[in-house]
């Protein structure tokens, strides 16, 4: 079936990624609060509501099709919101004494007509924060290696619930650095994940409700702390959760 594939993708991403060493921030500090260089910034670009392919690389001066082959989208060049896209392209610098040549006008397609061209899927599934606690870390680069989810810190045992209503499609130890890890399929091709778990409780098969316990937190897997690693993915795309998730006051 379709979401099996999008699973065994999704933990075949997950077992190359893990969580490292640098899960847990102690006393507020946490890698999300510092700013990434000029550079980083300027060569990654997060999806927002509305966002297009064809509309960011207008924007950025970057051929959508290029832009797609960068990040590896296929057509219908679906986006999500939250996702995060590699846009570091330079385009080749010609001389400025060149007179312009004339060129054929492009056959334009579906996909260059902005009203035609599929909108970044917000999704209909509404998500709650899986548990109480301190946001120790967000998405996004971790010095070298990408952090594809949040961290929520809090004392062993504190409750884990289910973001959303859905499937649980995976519960156990057996992804390396994860430890005790379970993942919920949700409506259409939304999953979430629940790393580092005291325990699980919840099998895989099980149906679960929104906000149901489903786990204790604990610090299984790399970890350094005691906290949930959460996750949530559009097929095997990791997107920024708080995009997801209500903001906390």
């Amino acid at each position: 079936m379709y979401y099996q594939r999008i699973l065994l993708l999704m933990l075949l991403v997950m077992s190359f990624i893990g969580c490292s060493r640098y899960d847990y921030y102690p006393r507020g500090v946490h890698q999300g609060s510092k700013s990434p260089s000029k550079s980083k910034q300027s060569s990654i670009y997060v999806v927002k509501k509305g966002d297009t392919l064809y509309s960011i690389g207008k924007r950025l001066g970057i051929d959508y099709k290029k832009l797609a082959k960068m990040n590896g989208i296929r057509r219908p060049y679906t986006l999500y919101v939250g996702q995060r896209l590699n846009v570091a392209y330079k385009k080749r610098t010609t001389s400025t004494a060149a007179k312009p040549s004339k060129t054929k006008k492009p056959e334009y397609t579906a996909y260059h007509n902005p009203a035609k061209q599929p909108k970044a899927s917000h999704g209909s599934t509404k998500l709650i924060w899986p548990a109480e606690g301190r946001l120790s870390s967000k998405f996004g680069m971790r010095k070298t290696r990408m952090h594809d989810g949040v961290d929520i810190a809090n004392v062993k045992g504190t409750k884990i619930v289910a973001a959303a209503a859905g499937t649980v499609v995976h519960s156990n130890a057996k992804l390396s650095g994860y430890g005790n890890l379970i993942i919920i399929r949700h409506a259409a091709d939304m999953f979430t994940a629940y790393a580092h778990n005291q325990k699980n409780l919840v099998k895989k098969g099980d149906k679960v409700k929104k906000g149901q316990l489903i786990a204790y937190m604990g610090t299984t897997g790399r970890s350094t702390g005691s906290h949930v690693h959460f996750e949530v993915r559009r097929g095997e795309t990791a997107v920024d959760p708080l995009a997801y998730l209500p903001k906390r006051k």
